[in-house]
């Protein structure tokens, strides 16, 4: 079992790209997620429009979150709207997240196995809801390596989450859902239980990370940093 490190999401251009660059550049195991949705592109906070996505330089550690039309085109097999919106910037991306709650039946199989071999140099993570593996589980029975995102955001209060173990017939497993620098210091002992039997493991935070500034949403690095410390402090004690 590996750490993966910790993925911040939703960030748009209210985050400045040189802090973006610096924190990277401290933390290695940080990566940034950004909500790719044609329909919302610029228009919806969390979704960066392509021209702000085309400034960022590589290696910031990029993963592309498909919602909307774009996943649920992606999971029936055509991508030609995703490259016509983000072809020119798709090699920024190191991995790609599937948010959807769709069942196999809703899925063109052979169609997103054709997608996936096309994306051969990029991770596929599918968002798990209702922990419904379905999707996930069918990949791999075709010899498709993919990793699971589970979302506990149902269970409101986190210190009812019960985190599902890991399973280790996926790449790796990340877990989801009212995470914040408030509160992952207590969650990360249940989740690196529940991560015990997962090949590698990584946690994603989000909407905490949304927050007012005169007026405005916007995408706290502040928050990100403060999250950052109490994983420092928590892998610390943990060793101690």
């Amino acid at each position: 079992m590996s750490f993966l490190g910790v993925t911040f999401t939703g960030v748009d251009e209210t985050a400045d790209v040189e802090r973006l660059k610096e924190i990277r550049s401290h933390y290695f195991t940080v990566e940034w997620g950004l909500w790719l949705a044609g329909e919302r592109q610029g228009r919806v906070a969390g979704f960066p429009g392509i021209e702000w996505i085309c400034k960022l330089p590589p290696g910031l550690n990029l993963s592309a979150q498909l919602w909307g039309k774009s996943v649920a085109d992606f999971l029936q097999g055509d991508d030609t709207e995703l490259m016509t919106e983000y072809g020119e910037v798709w090699s920024l991306f190191r991995r790609i997240q599937i948010n959807s709650t769709d069942g196999i039946d809703q899925v063109d199989l052979s169609g997103l196995t054709r997608l996936i071999a096309k994306n051969a140099d990029k991770q596929i993570i599918l968002r798990i809801c209702d922990r419904n593996l379905e999707v996930a589980d069918a990949l791999v029975a075709q010899g498709i390596s993919c990793s699971t995102l589970f979302d506990e955001s149902e269970v409101q209060e986190p210190a009812q989450k019960k985190w599902p173990k890991g399973l280790k017939r996926f790449a790796g497993c990340g877990y989801a859902g009212g995470l914040g620098p408030d509160n992952i210091y207590k969650q990360l002992t249940p989740i690196l239980n529940a991560a015990q039997s997962a090949e590698r493991w990584w946690v994603e935070i989000d909407s905490s990370l949304r927050v007012k500034e005169h007026d405005q949403e916007v995408f706290s690095l502040a928050s990100c940093k403060r999250t950052i410390r109490e994983f420092d402090s928590f892998f610390l004690d943990y060793t101690i």
